[in-house]
């Protein structure tokens, strides 16, 4: 009871807060203030579609790798298990002014000095932030199915490595 009031409790007083836009009345006027409100839409489309750029792009990443370690190099499976818990162990401070210093205008990357260059940048250390999670997804998927008789059965029926990762292995993970 205890636990569940403290972490509902302020989620019911928000929600009560929100309703009271006008004074003595609940109402929606506050969320159909929000969601027509231009810079609102536009800041939830970008964020939108930068969710959308990390997963694909940390699955087009995460995917191969465990596959490969798994299939071909099983004895670096430690490896990349630590490789890939490195940012739940590097402290949230070290990473934040890395990436302060990384998104500086005065950085030495080039793309810093670009909007487009800063989202691919900011795209990535989503990836990053989010790989331990990723990965012990993929490799969890991973040993619940058949790695090796999968790859064989699919390059005996002359299936390049592109289509056993993107039509069979993604799919079953």
């Amino acid at each position: 009871i205890v636990g569940g009031l403290y972490f509902f409790l302020p989620l019911i007083g928000t929600l009560e807060f929100s309703l009271r836009m006008r004074r003595g009345e609940y109402s929606l006027d506050a969320y159909r203030s929000v969601l027509a409100d231009p810079r609102f839409q536009q800041t939830l489309g970008y964020s939108v579609i930068m969710a959308l750029a990390t997963i694909v792009v940390g699955i087009l990443i995460v995917v191969p790798t465990a596959y490969w370690v798994r299939l071909r190099l099983p004895r670096w499976r430690p490896v990349i298990e630590f490789i890939t818990l490195l940012p739940l162990v590097i402290p949230a401070i070290v990473v934040v002014f890395g990436y302060i210093r990384l998104f500086n205008t005065s950085s030495i990357l080039p793309m810093t000095g670009t909007t487009m260059g800063t989202n691919i940048l900011l795209m990535f250390g989503y990836v990053m932030l989010a790989l331990p999670y990723t990965y012990r997804a993929v490799d969890t998927g991973l040993s619940t199915i058949d790695v090796r008789s999968l790859t064989e059965a699919a390059q005996s029926l002359g299936a390049s490595w592109v289509t056993i990762i993107g039509r069979l292995i993604l799919p079953n993970v």
